[in-house]
């Protein structure tokens, strides 16, 4: 008998529960109907000269990495060549890219070679001076 009134129990219980869950979600779906509707922010391209280049085209920089140097403001290949891999390379600790790799992927040389820079191979060189 008490196998029985558990049972009963935790049915009703569980009814009760779901009917309360049920109800918040109804409300939280029927709040974003009452409000505005949400406004599209404006995009950043301009009509003219395109503002940014496509850095995924970079050998070893994918879109995560792109996004991440979007974050910091480097959009094109120019500002890009005019990094540090070291400073950069801490800029973009959040996507956990060291600057080793960004001097052995060749980054900033094939950032400069893409916005037509003179490439300064004391500048841009992979060599850290550490080497004969």
């Amino acid at each position: 008998m008490r196998r029985v009134f558990r049972l009963i129990l935790v049915l009703m219980l569980g009814y009760y529960i779901t009917e309360w869950w049920l109800k918040q979600q109804e409300k939280q779906v029927a709040a974003p109907v009452n409000s505005a509707p949400p406004v599209k922010p404006p995009t950043p391209r301009s009509t003219g000269k395109r503002s940014s280049d496509p850095l995924t085209d970079i050998d070893g920089v994918g879109p995560a990495y792109e996004r991440a140097l979007n974050a910091l403001g480097i959009r094109t290949f120019a500002q890009l060549a005019a990094q540090n891999a070291d400073e950069l390379a801490a800029g973009l600790s959040s996507v956990r890219v060291t600057a080793a790799r960004i001097k052995r992927d060749q980054w900033i040389e094939q950032a400069a070679a893409r916005a037509n820079l003179p490439v300064s191979s004391s500048r841009w060189s992979g060599n850290d001076g550490n080497s004969a």
